[in-house]
């Protein structure tokens, strides 16, 4: 059976807790000043990155890039047993100013397998920042379960539906409907001012007045 894995940009120790419980894998980036013991020392990540040379890694193509990665496996502070990736994009020279790290509590996963399904996420957060900025995601009060399942579920039909209508570009078909919109007020203000309704009229209509 496949194992569930959340992608997290920075993991907290209550998350990791709470994911283990509810039998999650974790998969984030990671600050380089948390704690390791590789050999049974205890130093940050950074500043066992200080000692690492190019012939200490292993080279990682994701998509269309490359990366440097050394593998740690073993105990962090917060955590037993995770694997924690150093990574440097290969086109950059191996300083702690260019490497990034990123943790995997699944620690039967490969480099690459890490770093491609951790390459998501950046997917996944413009998603829900389209979700907050311009459909009201976070413009809405609610606590119930149920509600929140509800508002959601309406979110992402209304998502999917402006993807489709988009062409694949949910921005698109969000300014497609918008513009439809506003046309189809302009019409109804343009023929019911032919047809002589009142100004009044036209604003209550429109819930303007």
């Amino acid at each position: 059976m496949s194992k569930v894995r959340g992608l997290i940009r920075y993991p907290a120790q209550s998350v990791l807790e709470t994911c283990a419980l509810s039998g999650f894998h974790v998969i984030s980036g990671i600050k380089t000043n948390r704690i390791i013991y590789p050999y049974g020392i205890r130093q940050s990540i950074k500043e066992f990155a200080s000692h690492i040379h190019k012939e200490d890694t292993d080279l990682v193509t994701v998509g269309h890039a490359s990366y440097h990665v050394y593998r740690y496996e073993g105990k962090l502070n917060f955590i037993e047993n995770a694997v924690v990736l150093l990574c440097w994009d290969a086109t950059q020279p191996m300083t702690l100013q260019t490497m990034r790290a990123f943790l995997s509590t699944d620690v039967s996963l490969s480099n690459e397998q890490i770093l491609t399904y951790y390459s998501k996420r950046w997917a996944i957060e413009t998603y829900f920042r389209t979700m907050k900025s311009n459909f009201s995601f976070n413009g809405y009060q609610i606590r119930s379960t149920v509600a929140i399942k509800r508002f959601w579920t309406l979110l992402s039909f209304t998502a999917m539906f402006c993807s489709v209508t988009g062409h694949g570009d949910i921005l698109t078909g969000l300014r497609s409907w918008q513009n439809k919109k506003t046309e189809s007020w302009i019409e109804f203000v343009y023929y019911e001012a032919k047809a002589g309704t009142q100004l009044d009229l036209i604003k209550n209509q429109l819930q303007a007045a």
